[in-house]
């Protein structure tokens, strides 16, 4: 299992990190057909790119992953889930004009990076688990 993990894992992040570009990574939650097509791109090359690292073309596999993927995405769960629980904002970081702003911004990227990447990674491991 820990074999398919890790090749899960290197999937998930030559896809969402390498292949997904900047237009992708800030429409794709968009309102509207636009963020829906954008969002179905990427989710489309980022199962692609999983599942040949899987080595698979189990439907159920190519489904869970494309879903989980499109739900994390499409409703920026990482985003909702930082302002649940009231914590760093991007949006937030781009309008302060504290004396730290640079700092700011770049510690809530980090942070939401993480947490979006922690949703993922949980996500891919639970299907692998069912593998």
């Amino acid at each position: 299992m820990s074999n398919l993990f890790i090749q899960a894992l290197l999937g998930h992040l030559i896809s969402d990190y390498l292949l997904q570009n900047k237009v992708m990574a800030i429409k794709k939650s968009e309102r509207g057909l636009n963020g829906f097509l954008w969002c179905l791109m990427h989710c489309l090359i980022y199962t692609f790119v999983v599942s040949l690292f899987l080595w698979t073309t189990s439907p159920l596999i190519i489904t869970l992953v494309f879903l989980s993927h499109w739900f994390i995405d499409r409703y920026s769960l990482a985003d909702r889930w930082l302002k649940m629980i009231k914590g760093r904002n991007i949006f937030e970081a781009i309008s302060s004009k504290g004396p730290h702003h640079e700092i700011d911004l770049i510690f809530s990227c980090l942070v939401y990076v993480v947490a979006d990447g922690a949703f993922h990674i949980a996500l891919l491991w639970l299907i692998i688990k069912m593998i």
